[in-house]
């Protein structure tokens, strides 16, 4: 199973950067129109906010136009895709697929290409290791929880948290929770439905009293 996300706010993403690049412009002009009319201000400050825009304006394009995510749900090592290629040719059972393979056999990645680049493994976390899985909000008021309500509850452990979403002003987002060296690790993702229900449904398994109903 495989998801890959792409970029739902195009033009804010664009009128962000026009406007970061047009700040900058301005504030690179200051200095000379003002020492043309005879006022004295403070250059460096202005070269500053120069810099700060053009930076601002280069990470979104980057971070939201030029940055890919791949997720995928594979095999962990080939005696599980072994398993897999027999039970398919054997006909055990109709509509079985690699999801369908108990999770010890399976691992959660995450590939992020840049550019032209070809995409690098950012993260490889064994679905056997799954704690939750939950819809959080990023953006507006809603029911769901947020990440840092996520973090609360590990924050008697080591927990870290990794944002792999792509969408500008995203508003939702599926939020993993995997056990890793006696603490945490948070997968922020932006899942389709077919690879959110899977993770709801294996929640449900992990712990019974986890109903996404509740918490969408």
């Amino acid at each position: 199973m495989r998801c890959i996300p792409r970029q739902q706010n195009t033009r804010a993403v664009g009128l962000c950067i026009a406007a970061l690049l047009v700040c900058g412009g301005v504030f690179y002009a200051v200095p000379p129109a003002a020492r043309a009319a005879g006022i004295r201000v403070w250059g460096l400050l202005f070269r500053a906010l120069t810099f700060v825009c053009v930076i601002a304006a280069v990470w979104m394009l980057v971070r939201y136009l030029m940055t890919g995510f791949k997720y995928l749900i594979r095999a962990r090592n080939a005696a599980a895709e072994d398993e897999l290629d027999a039970v398919l040719a054997g006909g055990v059972k109709a509509g079985f697929g690699l999801t369908d393979l108990p999770p010890d056999r399976l691992d959660f990645v995450v590939q992020k290409s840049q550019g032209s680049r070809p995409g690098v493994t950012e993260c490889v976390l064994g679905l056997d290791d799954l704690i939750s899985a939950e819809i959080i909000r990023l953006r507006g008021k809603g029911s769901g929880p947020k990440k840092e309500d996520v973090r609360a509850r590990c924050a008697s452990e080591s927990y870290s948290y990794y944002d792999y979403t792509l969408t500008f002003g995203l508003a939702e987002a599926l939020m993993l929770v995997f056990a890793d060296r006696g603490g945490y690790v948070g997968v922020i993702i932006e899942a389709d439905e077919a690879m959110r229900a899977y993770f709801l449904s294996r929640a449900r398994k992990v712990d019974p009293e986890y109903d996404p109903d509740e918490r969408d």
